[in-house]
């Protein structure tokens, strides 16, 4: 089981804890540089573009994800979303439908299909994404989309994108288990663009990005019904920063009357929602969770009698429309000649 996030990895001066950790993560980085030196990227026919983090989780990058694969549908291009499956131990490469469980794929499979299949867009979820890139060009995918792919090596990429947070940035500057690095922050350079997501102030002060790579602020906020604004909230979450899901409550004026923090991907049993059912029922509060942490719920729900079923409320990350359509032409900018021609009414 994933153990919650640490919080000295989010300490910008490194504490005792990270010190003591800094070796393992130097060998973690070694370990990194090894296996990208002997990887053999494929290149496909068709122009493939990563969405990653360098940091472990927390950014925003899942709606990011979903909201540059509907953009660019809206433009008339047809992109296809490779995800790993995380969670799930898939190899093979599977179509994700909305109904699938959530063992068999992964949650934030099911979160992306969710939103992307009702526009035609298909999400493969699998580790071996070479096949699930043959499997979508073959389905008639223009473009394909890289979830969680900065440090996926076995495909060519014609445009890598990074997403931190405008908040947390890169923790304490520390490779994991030492900080909240997946490479050393050089690293962060290699993309070429990079996004600041979350609703913190974006600044590249401090941040080894290069001052000729194009950046870009994409700001987010939760869509909260504004009935909850009324009601006692009990708020919980199992993602890489649920700190940032709590303050995003608040910020919209939420009334928190108990907060729970949970692994990342942690899934769900029986227990947890019973226990967490009784608290709202003690406090008369509404449950509220994320739209991922929603969907490894899911099947404890439906197993419920009706009477039973708990008040809960799955809140959605919106990003900013307008700061999506000007990623969208950054990403077509870098790709150039390889983006198919447009249909008349599409635009770049």
């Amino acid at each position: 089981m994933a153990l919650p996030t640490p919080g000295f990895w989010y300490r910008r001066q490194p504490s005792w804890q990270a010190r003591l950790l800094q070796p393992a993560g130097w060998l973690y980085a070694l370990a990194v540089l090894i296996h990208r030196a002997c990887s053999r990227p494929l290149r496909l026919p068709l122009p493939v573009v990563s969405i990653g983090n360098i940091t472990l989780g927390g950014t925003g990058k899942t709606p990011l994800v979903i909201a540059l694969a509907r953009e660019l549908a809206g433009r008339g291009l047809r992109p296809a979303v490779l995800t790993r499956g995380y969670g799930s131990g898939r190899r093979q490469p599977l179509q994700v439908r909305p109904d699938l469980p959530v063992a068999l794929v992964g949650d934030e499979a099911l979160e992306l299909a969710a939103s992307l299949c009702p526009l035609g867009v298909a999400v493969w979820a699998g580790s071996d994404r070479a096949t699930a890139a043959r499997r979508a060009i073959a389905a008639g995918a223009e473009l394909l989309l890289l979830d969680d792919g900065l440090q996926h090596w076995r495909l060519a990429r014609d445009c890598d994108l990074t997403v931190l947070d405008a908040v947390q940035r890169l923790g304490n500057g520390l490779t994991f288990p030492a900080g909240p690095l997946r490479e050393p922050a050089g690293a962060l350079a290699r993309a070429q663009l990079l996004v600041l997501t979350g609703r913190g102030e974006p600044q590249l002060a401090g941040l080894p990005w290069p001052a000729t790579k194009p950046w870009l602020a994409v700001p987010s906020a939760i869509a909260l019904p504004e009935q909850l604004l009324q009601r006692p909230l009990l708020a919980f979450c199992g993602i890489g920063l649920p700190q940032k899901f709590f303050a995003a409550l608040r910020e919209r004026g939420c009334r928190l009357v108990a907060s729970e923090v949970f692994p990342d991907h942690h899934p769900y049993a029986q227990g947890d929602l019973e226990r967490l059912l009784a608290q709202a029922r003690a406090t008369s509060a509404v449950l509220v969770t994320t739209v991922k942490d929603w969907q490894r719920l899911a099947p404890l729900l439906a197993s419920l009698p009706p009477a039973d079923g708990p008040e809960l409320v799955a809140v959605p990350l919106e990003l900013d429309r307008a700061a999506v359509g000007r990623l969208a032409d950054q990403v077509l900018h870098v790709l150039g000649p390889r983006v198919p021609q447009l249909p008349p009414g599409g635009h770049g």
